[in-house]
C-alpha cells in the first residue's frame, strides 16, 4: 500500500529533478542535450512499446525533432530559401487557420515576408529570421498533429497493434508546451522586426532570453514524456 501511494510522487521528484539538472548541466551543449532528448524519447518508446497512445506521441516529437534538426543542417543561406520559407509558413497558417496560434502566425508571416521584400529592395542586411519563421511553422505542425494524435494512432497503429487510441494527459502537456514555445519564437520574430525596422538596438531582451526559455521548455518537454509515460505504466506494473 506504501509503495502504490508514494512510488509515484517519489518518481516524479525524483526525474524531475534529474531532468533539470540536465538541461542545466547540457545548456552550452546543444548537441548533448539534443542527443538527451532522443534518448529519453527512445528509452521511452521501448519501455511503453505496448501503449499505442504514448507511442503516438512520442513517433509525433520524434519524426518532427528529426525534420528540424536536417532542417537546420541543410537550410542556406539565400533569397531563394527566404522565397520558399516565407510562403510556406503563410499557406501552412493559413492551411491550420482554426488553430488560434495559426492565426496570429499567419500575420506574423504576412508581415515579415512584406518587410523581407522591403529590406531586399533597400538592400539592407536583413537578421537571418527565416530559421524562426521555419521553427515556428514546425512548431506549428508538431502542435496540431499532437491535437490530432488519436485520430492519427487510430489510423496508423490501432489496426497493427490491435489496441484502443484515446486521450492521455500527455498530449495536453506537449500541446501546451508546443504553444508555448510557439508564441516565444514568435516574439523573437517581432523583436528582430522592431529592432532593424525602427532602429532599436537595445531591444534584445527576447533575443538573448528565449534560448534559456526555449531550453526550460524542452526539459519539461523530456521530464513530461517519461512522467507521464510512467504513470501510463506504473498501474499495470504495481499490478502485476
Amino acid at each position: 500500500m506504501l509503495v502504490r501511494a508514494y512510488l509515484p510522487k517519489i518518481m516524479t521528484a525524483l526525474f524531475g529533478g534529474l531532468f533539470i539538472a540536465a538541461g542545466i548541466l547540457t545548456f552550452n551543449n546543444a548537441v548533448l542535450f539534443d542527443l538527451l532528448f532522443i534518448g529519453v524519447l527512445v528509452f521511452t518508446a521501448i519501455i511503453c512499446r505496448k501503449d499505442i497512445n504514448v507511442l503516438g506521441v512520442i513517433t509525433i516529437i520524434f519524426l518532427l525533432r528529426t525534420f528540424e534538426e536536417i532542417t537546420w543542417l541543410y537550410l542556406g543561406d539565400s533569397n531563394l530559401t527566404k522565397f520558399v520559407i516565407y510562403p510556406s509558413c503563410i499557406i501552412i497558417s493559413f492551411y491550420l487557420r482554426y488553430d488560434w496560434a495559426a492565426k496570429i502566425f499567419l500575420y506574423i508571416g504576412i508581415l515579415a515576408s512584406t518587410t523581407e521584400l522591403y529590406w531586399l529592395y533597400e538592400d539592407y542586411q536583413a537578421p537571418q529570421i527565416y530559421w524562426n519563421m521555419t521553427l515556428v511553422a514546425i512548431t506549428l505542425i508538431s502542435r496540431n498533429l499532437i491535437f490530432s494524435r488519436v485520430s492519427i494512432t487510430e489510423h496508423y497503429l490501432s489496426k497493427i497493434m490491435r489496441l484502443e487510441a484515446k486521450s492521455i494527459n500527455l498530449d495536453w502537456i506537449i500541446y501546451r508546451l508546443y504553444g508555448l514555445s510557439l508564441i516565444l519564437q514568435i516574439i523573437v520574430i517581432l523583436e528582430y522586426l522592431i529592432r532593424h525596422l525602427f532602429g532599436a538596438s537595445e531591444l534584445v531582451l527576447f533575443y538573448y532570453s528565449s534560448a534559456y526559455a526555449i531550453r526550460a521548455i524542452s526539459t519539461l518537454s523530456i521530464w513530461a514524456i517519461f512522467n507521464e509515460s510512467y504513470k501510463q505504466l506504473a498501474p499495470k506494473s504495481l499490478k502485476a
